[in-house]
């Protein structure tokens, strides 16, 4: 995952950003927030984000200023800006800061995600050319055909859950690269290996229609490279990791059938709000059940339909963001409503005012 910091002294900037990141989808995970120039420089100090996106305008250090003090202390991180229409002017100063691009106020969600995949392309690029050099070498070793037929046969095993097998193959691997064999590798050329597996290994997990979080935590499949890891250590992790993909996933696929409407609704409260909402279709195939069945089988355990379900989530949080101050002009794209007028028919239709009305009344009842 690579970790971003969100710096801007609006909250509900912060939050409109933070609600309509593709996050997960992206590999990306928030990991703080400041509401200023000066704390966000002591924030990035302390967390060294891969990401960081910031506010022009802001109390006791502006962006301009915080992303020129940065780019002279050698961070190399990718730098979003987030300004409004007349900031131009300080717009021309960061673009030759080497930043990635910048947003405008109000935050629109697709342009959003472009600037963090942009952001994230970069970083993935970054990371294979400071391993190209010693890759090179990998390619052109005589055992590089050998070491490419186990991992094919390591991930035939992974498709037909074979956790023996995958075993037995990852210890051919090891003594392919043994240290009679292989004396000396680099780190870059180390890297390579770890990530080729481990690409091989997620695109197995999401063509079987999870991801990696429902197979592993975190401490899992963190592998920290350091002077002492031999390869032996990088194949010994990459070999669990895949030997317990291949009985988690085979016990999921054994059970997904047995819907369990626990999981429907935990998964919907996590989808609901994103951009165009979460729909039955899209519920239906990630259960891997027809859209027939989870209609009836949803109502009769949950007592409404499953539209209804997803409209009093996204009115509920709708309330909660009026409540909490956030514009009225943010509240539907952070519910998943792509149209500011079905937003305002939706809520007007479910609590019988509109949310402009609603707002007057909660700063009316705030003041008696």
């Amino acid at each position: 995952m690579y970790k971003a910091v969100i710096i801007d002294d609006e909250p509900w900037t912060r939050e409109v950003i933070k609600s309509l990141g593709q996050w997960k989808e992206l590999g990306i995970e928030v990991i703080g927030e400041a509401s200023d120039g000066e704390y966000g420089r002591e924030l990035i100090a302390h967390l060294a984000p891969d990401i960081i996106l910031t506010d022009v305008r802001m109390p006791h250090l502006n962006g301009i200023d915080l992303v020129t003090i940065l780019r002279k202390e050698g961070c190399t991180a990718k730098v979003i800006v987030v300004s409004g229409y007349d900031d131009f002017d300080y717009i021309h100063s960061v673009i030759k800061l080497d930043v990635i691009d910048y947003l405008l106020k109000p935050v629109k969600p697709e342009e959003l995600n472009e600037q963090l995949s942009r952001a994230v392309e970069q970083l993935q690029k970054e990371k294979l050319s400071r391993s190209g050099e010693s890759m090179d070498g990998f390619l052109n070793a005589p055992w590089t055909s050998e070491y490419f037929a186990l991992r094919n046969h390591a991930c035939e095993s992974l498709r037909a859950n074979n956790s023996e097998d995958i075993l037995l193959t990852f210890e051919k691997m090891k003594t392919l690269l043994s240290d009679s064999m292989l004396p000396e590798i680099s780190k870059g050329m180390m890297i390579g290996l770890y990530y080729g597996l481990m690409e091989k290994l997620q695109k197995y997990i999401s063509e079987s229609g999870y991801t990696q979080e429902d197979l592993f935590t975190r401490e899992q499949t963190s592998f920290v490279f350091s002077g002492e890891t031999k390869v032996s250590d990088m194949l010994d992790s990459m070999s669990a990791l895949y030997s317990h993909a291949a009985g988690s996933v085979s016990k999921l696929i054994h059970e997904r059938n047995r819907l369990d409407i626990r999981q429907v609704e935990s998964f919907v409260k996590n989808r609901f709000s994103e951009t165009g909402g979460v729909t039955l279709e899209e519920t239906a195939a990630r259960f891997y059940v027809s859209k027939e069945y989870l209609s009836k089988i949803f109502k009769l355990s949950v007592g409404e339909g499953f539209s209804d379900y997803v409209a009093s989530l996204r009115m509920a949080k709708a309330k909660e963001l009026i409540l909490r101050g956030v514009a009225l002009k943010d509240v539907g794209s952070m519910t998943g409503y792509l149209d500011q007028a079905h937003f305002y028919k939706s809520f007007k239709r479910f609590y019988g005012v509109t949310p402009g009305e609603m707002q007057k009344s909660l700063k009316k009842d705030s003041k008696t």
